[in-house]
């Protein structure tokens, strides 16, 4: 029977942000299932991204509303206003936009969990929340506050509140899942992972790659970080190894914005090999994982079980091998070592054993070959968009 879905969304295309370009291909499929499908969301300006997008227009049969919201400066108190702002404004909108809707809303900023929650209290309206990040406490593991301060006894209540009363609460992880019961043990809690539109990112050679042609990519040994360069993701050893093996044909492209951007930047500063781009086109996006020999994903020591990174279904599905810069015994590293996709480093900020682990898959093509190839089979058994879509739908 076809539901009626409202998305309530900080981003969304042509915003850049990663949740965001997962959620409108959810949107689209379910519009493309015969099921009503509507976002609420604000105007682009992830990452200060110079982008434009219509008030209002009905794309792929989803009807799309956004509103102005207040940019996002760098500072706590600035991100706190704005995460205060999108959840008041959001659930306005779904008073007056969304009755007998089931809500599908997503941990990112925390508080507008709180913008569903006051809509089941006044009208018993039911919402999915969608953890795509566990707060207050990889705030804490990252320092951004103070552990078990006056704003981590906040957050801890909305969520209390918010999974309880959750239709159901997705996590993208059987450790985040774990993390979250922990929170509430009287909340439904649901694992469904990320995905890839299979049909839309696939295996193709580097030098097929206009990206990779465009700026002389094709013929040195390419690695890639392609995302969001923020706090979750160590990356000081990563472009200090590559540096050191300039006079090997190693390069290393940045290809996104984020917190760890400038900082990167200085530390690069003298390596030639070291390459900055900002972010590229959804439509692009194929061409630009494509341009790289081996995907980076990185993550910080205590945060496994409180994030997945986004990039990680993208870089299976173009049928690339990974390197993991990613804490010892972390679910990441535990699904590239069983999976054969990539290789661990669990010294994540140790520049001798990255360069190690990247001259090794250097010397070894035929290693490489078969990690991309088990990379993307491993894609369409676990992360397809499809898959992901069947879950959702048995939700509503």
């Amino acid at each position: 029977m076809p539901a009626a879905v409202t998305f309530l969304l900080p981003h969304y295309p042509p915003d850049v942000a990663a949740d965001g370009q997962l959620f409108s291909q959810l949107a689209r499929e379910l519009a493309a299932r015969g099921h009503e499908v509507r976002v609420a969301t604000f105007k682009p300006g992830y990452q200060e991204m110079a982008l434009s997008a219509p008030g209002g227009e009905t794309r792929d049969g989803v009807k799309i509303s956004r509103w102005w919201a207040p940019r996002a400066g760098k500072s706590l108190l600035s991100r706190i206003w704005r995460a205060r702002w999108i959840a008041g404004w959001s659930m306005w909108r779904a008073l007056f936009a969304s009755g007998g809707h089931t809500l599908i809303i997503p941990s990112s900023p925390p508080t507008l969990g709180m913008a569903a929650w006051y809509l089941w209290w006044l009208r018993r309206q039911p919402y999915i929340y969608v953890l795509h990040d566990i707060h207050p406490d990889l705030g804490e593991a990252l320092g951004r506050w103070r552990h078990g301060g006056f704003l981590s006894a906040v957050l801890n209540r909305i969520n209390r509140r918010v999974f309880k009363r959750a239709h159901a609460v997705v996590t993208l992880s059987e450790r985040m899942a774990e993390n979250a019961r922990r929170k509430q043990p009287r909340a439904r809690i649901e694992v469904i992972e990320n995905w890839a539109d299979l049909d839309k990112i696939a295996p193709r050679a580097k030098a097929d790659s206009q990206f990779a042609q465009a700026n002389g990519l094709v013929t040195p040994f390419v690695l890639q970080y392609s995302g969001n360069l923020g706090l979750l993701h160590p990356l000081d050893a990563l472009t200090r190894a590559t540096g050191d093996l300039a006079t090997e044909n190693v390069v290393l492209t940045y290809i996104g914005r984020g917190a760890r951007l400038n900082q990167t930047k200085e530390i690069a500063k003298g390596y030639s090999n070291v390459r900055f781009f900002d972010y590229q086109p959804l439509e692009s996006l194929c061409d630009s994982l494509i341009a790289c020999d081996v995907a980076v994903v990185t993550l910080e020591a205590g945060v496994d079980g409180l994030a997945m990174p986004s990039k990680l279904t993208g870089i299976l599905a173009s049928g690339r091998p990974l390197i993991a810069l990613v804490p010892k015994g972390s679910e990441i590293a535990a699904l590239v070592e069983k999976e054969g996709v990539g290789a661990v480093v669990t010294e994540v900020n140790d520049a001798e054993s990255v360069a190690a682990a990247i001259r090794r898959m250097r010397h070894d093509p035929d290693a490489l070959a078969e990690m991309g190839r088990r990379a993307r089979e491993l894609a369409e058994r676990r992360f397809s968009l499809q898959r992901a879509v069947e879950a959702y739908e048995r939700l509503l």
